[in-house]
């Protein structure tokens, strides 16, 4: 009510002559301490009901006290009434209750309300951030895709001039494991929910698998046994790396295993906090058949070994043939600046 409270309004009506039969139901949803209750009973309220209510149990609760008044001998005013002194400071206090609940419960939205706005302006900066990372992303698919295409045109100019005698299906199939490893690395970011770097084992997983696949000879059953940790590597340090595992792992794949019924081979990937990426690819099968050091062989496959290693993934890398081929290369940063590369 705009000018007056309940309480208010019963006390003036009940200290009128004229209507203080009048007949009064309280309900409230803001008094609702058990003294208020109390206050409105002393000044004659025949139901105390507090919010919500059935519209049924309301107008049960209406015809009962409609009953009670048409019954012969039934009081209609208060026991007693209340001092005006006694009214007041009930009524004040009252008010004071209520007006205290009333802000409880505006600090408790207000607490609520200040979390939405926290998980709100959170999410808003992670949108923002996902945003701006695709943004970059865009920008760099044509600067990526430029640099592999310039690699491969690279590569088939080095095999055309290192050819010789070697058949075009050969060089073909080559160039096609080479193309499938960078495809690979584009593929695990399409799926991947973080659109800036792809997790290492599942490329050497992917990559050697489908290797082995390309490679299989009815004859030889090679074994491949991966150990290899689930390190974070950016697409400008996937890609050369896996260049280089694809030469290693055709190598070991077309010559380690010449008339042989068995063998295998073994990829280990660990990363350690100084030396930056460990990784160790060896087979146990023929080892070098030439009389030149693995290191200086003139070879293509060799050639770009070297080179991705040294010249563009600033690495170090030693070549153990005993027994069979051990490759151990170091890579120290695995996260290559996109400007530098």
């Amino acid at each position: 009510m705009p000018v007056m409270d309940g309480f208010t309004l019963c006390h003036e009506v009940k200290n009128d002559d004229k209507l203080k039969d009048t007949a009064f139901v309280f309900y409230t949803a803001s008094y609702l301490d058990k003294r208020d209750k109390e206050l409105a009973m002393n000044l004659g309220v025949d139901r105390y009901l507090t919010k919500p209510q059935e519209p049924e149990k309301l107008l049960e609760v209406f015809k009962e006290v409609l009953n009670e008044r048409g019954k012969p001998g039934r009081p209609s005013a208060p026991t007693r009434p209340i001092p005006e002194n006694d009214y007041l400071k009930e009524h004040n206090e009252s008010l004071i209750r209520m007006l205290e609940k009333k802000v409880e419960q505006l600090d408790h939205s207000k607490r609520i309300l200040e979390e939405e706005i926290v998980v709100r302006r959170n999410a808003e900066e992670k949108l923002q951030a996902t945003i701006q990372e695709k943004e970059i992303l865009l920008k760099e698919v044509y600067h990526r895709t430029k640099n592999n295409m310039q690699v491969l045109v690279g590569l088939l100019d080095l095999q055309a001039r290192k050819a010789g005698q070697v058949s075009i299906d050969a060089i073909l199939r080559e160039m096609s494991d080479r193309i499938y490893s960078m495809s690979m690395v584009h593929d695990l970011l399409y799926r991947s929910k973080n659109l800036s770097e792809i997790l290492l084992d599942q490329y050497l997983h992917s990559l050697s698998e489908r290797l082995l696949a390309v490679y299989e000879r009815p004859e030889t059953e090679i074994e491949l046994v991966m150990d290899t940790e689930a390190i974070p590597v950016n697409i400008q340090f996937a890609i050369p790396l896996g260049l280089v595992i694809t030469e290693i792992l055709c190598n070991a794949l077309k010559y380690a295993f010449l008339n042989r019924r068995k063998g295998t081979i073994s990829m280990l990937a660990r990363l350690d906090k100084d030396q930056g990426l460990l990784l160790k690819i060896s087979d146990d099968g023929v080892g070098f058949n030439f009389q030149e050091k693995p290191g200086e062989s003139k070879t293509l496959g060799m050639f770009v070994i070297r080179t991705i290693i040294e010249d563009q993934l600033s690495g170090s890398y030693s070549i153990v043939n005993d027994g069979g081929i051990i490759y151990n290369i170091t890579l120290p940063d695995l996260f290559i600046d996109a400007k530098t590369s």
